[in-house]
């Protein structure tokens, strides 16, 4: 009896892994089918799995072990993370060409998760959302430079960043060059915040509408180039349906998840000519859906860095001015 119940079993294993295997093999008919399913194009597809063989040490069946292929995916991060580059003199994008030196832009965003009970007042967002609150860093590319998830989604977005700085494989941020951070960070070395109490979206300089001076120019600018990593995220959550709301993994799974997710974004921006993924995020929104002695280790105001956004800001509103005569 007992043989024929092992026997059973071991039937059952070997059909569920025919039918995966066949499932896989039905999406890789073409590219519509894979991207509809996959995300990415059968030729991106082929990458991630020689990847995750040969550098993610995986070498079971992708397509049966959901844990193996996760570590391996994880085991990428030195091969898929972007490593920052700094704005040059020859940059030709409109948007970031004033920004010498700059790094790219960064930010917090929430992402729901399901924790215990006695957790979920940590994990409780100012909206009374049960999250966990990702900083996320990305380069003009939206290609991520860092992530760090797992934060309580009741941590500020400032806390999470000294975190992240503190760090020994944290982010790095050379002396000399900066990120672009919102309002809600503090403006000091390393990271060039907008004027607060200053009007800058974009909006409000529709129909002949100029800045004022100075500061509301360099906002406007700021709010063009800042505007990346606010985009990165919203394509990252539009192509992974897991991320838009919570799974019922353990916690410490489901933060795997979300910096899997933002390394197989970065191989999709970086191996396919168009990301179908911020297509479909640009639909949605029309339809209105070095040593250690060089590297700055905090972040806290100066008055040397607020004397230099000031110089920067007249530079560019002057120059503005003088092109429209």
């Amino acid at each position: 009896m007992r043989l024929r119940n092992d026997r059973g079993a071991r039937n059952r294993i070997n059909r569920t892994a025919e039918l995966r295997s066949s499932f896989v093999t039905s999406l890789l008919d073409n590219d519509v089918n894979c991207i509809s399913q996959l995300r990415m194009d059968r030729r991106t597809f082929g990458i991630l799995c020689q990847l995750l063989r040969h550098d993610g040490y995986v070498k079971r069946d992708v397509s049966r072990y959901f844990n193996s292929v996760l570590n391996g995916v994880l085991r990428l991060h030195g091969t898929l993370l972007r490593h920052s580059e700094p704005v040059s003199d020859n940059c030709s994008d409109d948007r970031w060409k004033i920004f010498k030196n700059c790094l790219g832009a960064l930010d917090g965003t929430y992402i729901k998760v399901n924790v215990p009970e006695i957790d979920k007042p940590r994990y409780r967002t100012r909206k009374g959302e049960i999250a966990t609150n990702v900083l996320g860093v990305c380069n003009p590319n939206m290609e991520f430079i860092f992530v760090l998830p797992g934060w309580e989604g009741s941590a500020s977005d400032s806390r999470v960043l000294r975190d992240a700085l503190s760090r020994p494989n944290g982010l790095k941020v050379p002396t000399g060059y900066y990120y672009l951070v919102d309002a809600g960070y503090t403006n000091g070395e390393g990271f060039l915040a907008p004027y607060r109490g200053t009007r800058y979206h974009l909006s409000e300089w529709r129909d002949g509408c100029a800045p004022a001076n100075h500061e509301e120019y360099f906002n406007m600018k700021h709010a063009s180039a800042r505007n990346i990593i606010e985009r990165c995220f919203g394509v990252l959550k539009m192509r992974w349906a897991i991320l838009r709301s919570p799974s019922f993994y353990p916690i410490s799974i489901q933060i795997k998840i979300i910096t899997a997710c933002c390394l197989i974004h970065n191989l999709i921006r970086r191996e396919m000519a168009l990301d179908p993924g911020e297509a479909e995020f640009d639909m949605s929104n029309d339809a209105d859906i070095s040593g250690d002695e060089d590297i700055i280790g905090s972040i806290g105001s100066s008055d040397q860095w607020t004397n230099w956004r000031n110089e920067l800001a007249r530079h560019m509103f002057d120059e503005w001015r003088s092109r429209r005569g």
